[in-house]
């Protein structure tokens, strides 16, 4: 309900009195950055111009030392102050968002909360703001009015919340306050989520729903798995999580330490808004094709995700097309895993065979020592850095051996009473040595292992294959398989299938390496992974706790094995994990809603919130050739509206091009390809594989693009629209027949 007046004359003095204490530690911090920015390019001056010269005794070198120390804690005061700064600047805008009243139990009296972006405390140390993060915060999201508690390092605490009010305060202004118990269709959500889109993503930090607050702050688990419809806010949740995490563990946490694992650029550079809005550093973001280029030889041709996509989705269902559809399914599947396992399991016991190590007739090394060396002594070591060690046990062995040689040249030179000199004696019996010891440095550096080659390997070997495939279920074109495999990789090509497989084979021959800086890590659209690329994640960050979110109902890749939660939660089964599962959406009109739940079976549809708004638009096409100008004719229609972010999502980049091609000359319009790194406001048009994950004003869909086993990536484009959606589908079109005519309306361009 409402406030009364006299409440609201009570907030806007206290407003104006928080403001006065805002401007005047903004005001004071604004002075300390000028003063320290000044100080730490002095200290960078010296230590980089000047250090160097006068390193010239130990004690300097540890005067230096000490001063890039200095400099180093310098700079880390430089950073926090500008974070400091920021904040406070976004806080003069609006210093709080809500506030609780919170009578703890055994108080008289409750205890007036106010909740925003940070905390802002008086001079003598009372609290004005509390950071949103805080515990005593979480009641704002968590409960109604009644009896209460939340968790804190003293322990629960419990209470009553009294009091529940939501403010909307706009450049230091009281634009108007609710109390309200923060219902799903309460005032202040509906007109949030009627608001245009912008081409960043918001922060939901004054929305944040109950069942998003508890993933935000869930501490007891190492694995944070989320299933959630499209618009329930998975991105956003993930995003305020990593602000809960930098905050709650301030003094051992950096934004360095928080890494997500993003589609592509484009949506990298849509969520990059969202932690400074919250005053915390952006965080590092990397797509998995930019990981393994990392870690696979410049050699090797790689397929990136998204040329396989435009290749299935562009196919035209020949022998070849389906041959690469079931070598997609098989490497993305547990068959393949486990064959994969079974190889690597082989090569770690059987995959190396050795002779004895000679040195002058003598054996230093039988083969049967090495071979135990190999499969016991070093064997919980990957193959590659396993070899490496019994290297360094056989150049050990040799080295008295070679020393005392050596010797024996040097004396018998010596024996002779020739004219060298002792200089040359032992330049002489070293070179003698060395030829001595070539046959054994040859053997031992023939113990070394071609990853790429190993790879081959299981798909040329049939004898290997047939007994390592035993009792797995393999597809019938698995022989054509192996030969297409076994060509690709001849050719030093890596397909997108092959990625995933080949990067954990090589992490297990060679050794992953443990990126231990990386505390957090984050999974966006968790559905487009293959089981493989989650061991890979398990292996390459042992010490991060993880965020997982997608939604099955939204894989884009029609080809690849559909790998549930329940299966992704059992590879880091080593670790604590919990799934949690959101049923509400808030992105689109209850109209929308309505109508995309039709898409899925009953069990899997969306509750969504009661915003009212147009039900979506079916245009009928009756000729291809009008459809650029019908949609040329809607996007002019939707603009006049208002609405300022407008998508025409195409199935395929190729579709996308030709249609932009018409299109430009119609109406002002942007393609977005996948080398696109910056989304921006107005009109553009996009493959569908790069939309996921992105939010529009309005969507235009060229509906008869989708075969009926791409409905999910049909599902996912519509899914992208806040406000409006327009279809276009030739008249004879049954794509939408077992959706309800009543949610949708018609129209026919003639």
């Amino acid at each position: 309900m409402r406030s009364n007046v006299s409440d609201r004359s009570y907030e806007e003095s206290r407003l104006r009195s928080v403001l006065t204490e805002v401007r005047r530690q903004f005001t004071e911090k604004v002075q300390f950055l000028n003063k320290i920015q000044k100080n730490v390019f002095t200290e960078r001056k010296s230590v980089w111009e000047e250090g160097p010269r006068v390193v010239t005794s130990f004690d300097s070198a540890v005067n230096l030392s000490q001063q890039v120390n200095q400099l180093r804690h310098a700079e880390m005061a430089l950073a926090n102050t500008r974070r400091l700064v920021y904040k406070l600047q976004k806080m003069l805008a609006s210093p709080y968002f809500a506030r609780i009243d919170f009578r703890e139990t055994g108080a008289s009296q409750p205890e007036q909360i106010y909740i925003g972006i940070g905390s802002l405390f008086t001079p003598d140390g009372k609290p004005l703001v509390y950071d949103w993060r805080t515990p005593v915060a979480s009641l704002f999201y968590d409960f109604e009015l009644g009896p209460v508690y939340y968790w804190c390092q003293a322990g629960k605490i419990t209470g009553d919340l009294t009091l529940k009010r939501q403010f909307k305060i706009e450049n230091g202004r009281l634009i108007y306050m609710l109390d309200s118990n923060l219902k799903i269709d309460d005032e202040i959500l509906q007109e949030i989520l009627s608001q245009q889109t912008d081409e960043k993503m918001r922060t939901i930090v004054t929305s944040i729903q109950r069942e998003q607050n508890q993933v935000i702050r869930d501490e007891q688990h190492q694995i944070v798995l989320v299933q959630g419809p499209a618009g329930s806010g998975k991105t956003s949740i993930a995003l305020h999580r990593a602000a809960y995490y930098l905050y709650k563990e301030r003094d051992a946490l950096t934004s360095k330490n928080i890494l997500i694992f993003s589609p592509n650029r484009l949506f990298t550079d849509y969520i990059g808004n969202v932690l400074p809005e919250l005053g915390e550093e952006p965080v590092a973001s990397i797509t998995f094709q930019e990981l393994a280029e990392k870690r696979l030889p410049a050699n090797l041709t790689i397929e990136d995700f998204y040329t396989q996509l435009e290749a299935i989705f562009s196919g035209t269902a020949t022998d070849q097309d389906q041959l690469r559809a079931e070598n997609i399914y098989f490497k993305s599947s547990p068959a393949f895993i486990t064959l994969l396992e079974r190889y690597i399991q082989h090569l770690s016991t059987h995959g190396f065979s050795f002779n004895d190590l000679k040195f002058l007739d003598k054996v230093i090394l039988s083969k049967e020592q090495l071979r135990k060396l190999f499969q016991h002594d070093f064997a919980y070591l990957p193959l590659k850095k396993r070899l490496n060690q019994i290297q360094r046990r056989a150049f050990y062995l040799l080295r008295p051996l070679a020393k005392a040689r050596m010797e024996y040249y040097r004396k018998t030179l010596a024996a002779e009473r020739s004219i060298l000199t002792e200089k040359e004696r032992k330049a002489r019996s070293r070179l003698a040595t060395r030829q001595d010891l070539l046959p054994a440095w040859q053997e031992i550096r023939s113990w070394k292992v071609d990853t790429f080659k190993l790879y081959k390997e299981l798909f040329a070997q049939d004898e290997l294959w047939r007994k390592l495939a035993a009792g797995i279920a393999l597809p019938p074109s698995i022989d054509q398989l192996r030969r297409e495999t076994l060509y690709t990789l001849e050719l030093e090509k890596l397909r997108a299938e092959e990625l995933a497989p080949y990067l954990y084979f090589q992490g297990k021959i060679e050794g992953f390496p443990a990126a231990r800086q990386i505390k957090h890590v984050i999974i966006d659209e968790a559905q487009d992974y293959t089981l493989l690329h989650y061991k890979v994640f398990n292996e390459m960050f042992p010490a991060a706790t993880f965020t997982i979110l997608g939604d099955r109902n939204q894989a884009i890749h029609p080809r690849q094995y559909p790998a549930s939660f329940a299966e992704i939660q059992a590879v880091f089964k080593e670790r604590s994990s919990k799934l949690f599962t959101l049923n509400k959406s808030y992105r689109a009109t209850r109209e929308l809603t309505a109508f995309t739940n039709q898409l899925l079976p009953a069990e899997k549809q969306a509750e969504f919130i009661n915003r009212p708004g147009q039900p979506p638009l079916l245009v009928k096409v009756n000729e291809a050739g009008h459809l650029p100008v019908a949609i040329a004719e809607k996007i002019q229609a939707l603009q006049a509206e208002g609405w300022g972010s407008l998508a025409v999502i195409t199935k395929t980049a190729r579709q996308g091009q030709s249609l932009y091609q018409q299109l430009k000359e119609l109406v002002p319009v942007r393609f977005l390809s996948k080398e696109e790194q910056h989304l921006t406001r107005g009109t553009v048009i996009i493959p569908s594989y790069l939309a996921k994950g992105l939010e529009f004003d309005a969507v235009l869909i060229a509906a008869d693009q989708y075969q009926e086993e791409e409905e999910t990536l049909f599902y996912m484009a519509c899914t992208r629209a806040l406000h409006r959606l327009v279809l276009f589908l030739p008249a004879s079109a049954s794509l939408l027949a077992k959706i309800d005519p009543q949610l949708y309306r018609q129209e026919v361009y003639a």
